[in-house]
């Protein structure tokens, strides 16, 4: 079906004011259909790999919709969070080309974009042909979110697949709870309600951790894998600390990863291994939601494109129209979320650019999105979270409360490693190989000496 819509009539010019975008050019009434747009493209075979989660397996049930539609097919490959990192970077490294198109998480931007790996989108939106004049990401998109994860040093290389944050999840049916209630203030000396600071959070998971009952208090994600530092960092940011003194992932400035703020954090962090289950230095997401999910624990920090899998899927869990969702505990740094994204984007060595375009840009069309969403996905389209249909979940307002104070994370080249750096040092402290300082010292001087003259150490090491 062909509609009315605006498309553009001379080549279109690119211009940047105040750090926005803004794709302008003389326009004339004329009809834009995804059709005719895909017809040169008839016959093509895009590829994508991703992680296999919620948000990826509603996609690939919309994809039928596009290739009936253009002609075009669409594979989509799923594998765990770090397969689908590594097998990406093996193709783009090797310049096969096997993907079209990626969908990947923003820490890596960086690297993509300094070795040439990916594609700005400037030409694409620019483009009469291949741009739909209905999607306005400059004003649909929530700015900050799309900036964080899918922009690099002023430019945008791709949108946002998932606008991930993360925030406490708890057990609603538990708090409110009349004898529940009785005994926490008569222990504590307040009322019990969802925790709005961490001395309450802590109050809370020592209040119902009940190892004999086969219930805890919270469970942390302990694991030597990039699940710990996602976690740890809501509890850094909200006490005040932060990795770099920087405004944008893409800076990069003094290390601060060691100031008296993130150590306190990290102490704090490892408090809360008293009131978790004991093989909770084994667990990552997967693991944590699956407790949840079973009803084992009270209260915890976890991803907002999970939420479905506890609070809606009946099939999966225990605890549907039992649970409870709010913004992270708030400490000296205020309110606050770690942000997380995956990102559409398109490889140089992509064969099928434009029909790869074709289809992310569809998919960030409203109705996909919303289906997105309410199938697990987390949109960066405001619009879609105003929906009728996502302001009935029980997840809606934490999800965008968060995404309003949601915190860049860096995507230097070098963000992979400092990932890693971070992971093994407190892994050694959750380990009590180290105490937090020794952990976040170490942490400090290899993350300098990792980025260099541009990256000094605020707090020396002793």
């Amino acid at each position: 079906m062909l509609r009315y819509n605006w498309s553009i009539r001379k080549t279109a010019a690119t211009v940047a004011l105040g750090g926005v975008l803004a794709f302008g050019a003389v326009v004339e009434a004329s009809a834009w259909s995804l059709e005719e747009a895909a017809a040169p493209y008839k016959g093509a075979t895009i590829r994508t790999i991703g992680e296999a989660l919620p948000p990826l397996e509603a996609m690939k049930k919309l994809a039928p919709e596009f290739e009936k539609r253009t002609g075009i097919t669409v594979e989509i490959e799923m594998y765990e969070h770090s397969e689908a990192v590594s097998k990406v970077m093996l193709d783009l490294n090797s310049k096969r080309g096997r993907y079209d198109f990626i969908i990947q998480p923003h820490r890596e931007l960086g690297k993509f974009v300094t070795n040439g790996h990916v594609e700005p989108v400037e030409a694409f939106m620019g483009s009469a042909e291949l741009r739909d004049p209905k999607f306005k990401p400059e004003e649909q998109l929530y700015q900050g979110l799309w900036k964080e994860i899918s922009w690099y040093d002023g430019k945008p290389y791709g949108f946002p697949f998932t606008a991930l944050t993360m925030y406490m999840w708890y057990r609603s049916d538990l708090l409110s709870d009349p004898k529940e209630q009785e005994g926490f203030k008569a222990k504590y000396g307040y009322d019990l309600a969802p925790a709005k600071d961490w001395k309450q959070y802590r109050d809370i998971a020592e209040w119902f951790t009940r190892p004999d009952e086969r219930l805890y208090g919270t469970a942390l994600q302990g694991k030597r894998h990039e699940a710990l530092w996602y976690e740890w960092l809501n509890f850094l940011y909200s006490h005040g600390g932060d990795m770099l003194e920087v405004k944008a992932g893409s800076e990069c400035g003094p290390v601060i990863v060691n100031s008296p703020q993130a150590i306190a954090a990290t102490e704090y962090y490892k408090s809360l291994m008293a009131f978790s289950p004991p093989d909770t230095l084994n667990y990552f997401w997967d693991d944590v939601m699956a407790l949840m999910q079973q009803g084992t624990v009270a209260e915890l920090i976890m991803w907002n494109d999970a939420t479905y899998a506890v609070a809606v899927d009946e099939a999966a869990s225990t605890v549907v129209g039992k649970m409870g969702f709010d913004i992270v505990p708030q400490g000296e740094g205020g309110k606050v979320a770690q942000v997380e994204g995956w990102t559409y984007l398109i490889p140089t060595s992509s064969k099928n650019k434009e029909a790869a375009y074709l289809f992310i840009q569809w998919m960030m069309d409203y109705d996909q999105q919303l289906h997105q969403h309410l199938n697990g996905g987390a949109t960066a389209r405001p619009d879609v979270y105003a929906s009728a249909d996502v302001q009935k979940l029980p997840y809606a307002k934490a999800s965008m409360d968060s995404n309003e104070v949601a915190k860049p994370k860096p995507t230097l080249p070098q963000s992979s490693e400092m990932t890693d750096i971070l992971v093994r040092e407190l892994s050694s402290y959750l380990a009590d190989e180290k105490s937090a300082k020794e952990a976040l010292d170490q942490s400090a001087k290899e993350i300098s000496e990792l980025l260099g003259s541009c990256a000094p150490m605020k707090y020396p090491v002793q």
